[in-house]
């Protein structure tokens, strides 16, 4: 599976650019789906072909717009039947691409208005001003996908041994990852006020996933981190599997890397395993209260 390895400097540019794209789709969820908590209501939902809305309320019927990945194209399709496909392409900014999000929507009846306002982004122009991210490597895109389709697996196989509530993987469009949760279904509230955090962080949960890296971290790498958040995990080393995982405490985090994780005869069980492995040792530093009843 070495050919599906990818870290973020190798993709900046088009990882970024798609990273806004699919920022407007999320926030078009933002503003038509009804409210659920921890934002379920805006995630997207990972297909073979890319990611997808679902279903999305409209004017006069739902609507769903798909990223698709393998034609290189955005879909938008209401319940009437009515398609509007906006190709994806190298040099094609992220305000000509506003542009014609902003047309396909009004085409297939349900004009949105969007917080133009990039989020959790670190170079934030507003989309229809962005003409400075314009790049779309298709080898490089393809590559992402498959990285989403081997972590959906593996965090398939980590969710079967639960019985309680858990978020199958979806991506959330603010951070660019691919994600599941658990929740004990003990309410834990964040005790700040900041209008996405403490929507997101209201009961106790352990939360796992995989992101292509960033500025600040860029190699492409699997993450767990408990809530309520841990500092240290208090000499349990021992029990983080596989031995290429690691803690990191200024992040509150578990992480193995993309690279790490691939260079093993089972990648997908290894990482279900450090999956496993953090959750168990969350358990023995702040443990849920029926966590006997969820397992």
């Amino acid at each position: 599976m070495e050919d599906i390895y990818l870290d973020y400097p190798e993709w900046q540019d088009t990882a970024d650019t798609v990273h806004l794209f699919l920022q407007m789709a999320g926030k078009v969820k933002v503003e038509r789906s009804p409210k659920r908590s921890q934002w379920a209501h805006v995630r997207l939902y990972l297909v073979p072909d890319g990611l997808t809305t679902g279903l999305i309320p409209g004017d006069s019927s739902p609507f769903s717009i798909l990223f698709n990945f393998r034609e290189h194209q955005v879909e938008f399709m209401n319940g009437d039947g009515k398609k509007v496909n906006i190709p994806l392409e190298d040099g094609v900014s992220v305000a000509a691409f506003y542009g014609q999000f902003v047309s396909a929507l009004e085409q297939i009846g349900s004009p949105t208005l969007i917080n133009v306002h990039p989020q959790e982004f670190y170079d934030p122009l507003e989309f229809d001003k962005d003409d400075k991210h314009h790049s779309y490597d298709k080898v490089a895109i393809r590559k992402w996908l498959e990285n989403m389709l081997f972590a959906y697996g593996a965090m398939a196989r980590y969710l079967t041994a639960f019985r309680c509530k858990v978020h199958y993987p979806a991506y959330y469009f603010g951070t660019m990852d691919l994600t599941c949760i658990v929740f004990s279904g003990e309410p834990a509230p964040f005790g700040k006020k900041d209008p996405v955090m403490e929507k997101a962080f209201d009961e106790r949960l352990y939360e796992c996933g995989f992101w292509p890296g960033d500025i600040s971290f860029p190699q492409a790498a699997f993450f767990a981190m408990p809530y309520p958040f841990i500092e240290t995990i208090r000499g349990n080393e021992s029990l983080l599997q596989p031995d290429k995982a690691l803690f990191k405490p200024e992040k509150k985090e578990f992480f193995l890397t993309l690279k790490d994780a691939l260079s093993y005869p089972d990648p997908e069980q290894k990482v279900a395993e450090f999956f496993k492995s953090g959750f168990d040792i969350f358990q023995k530093i702040k443990r849920w209260e029926n966590i006997d009843n969820i397992l």
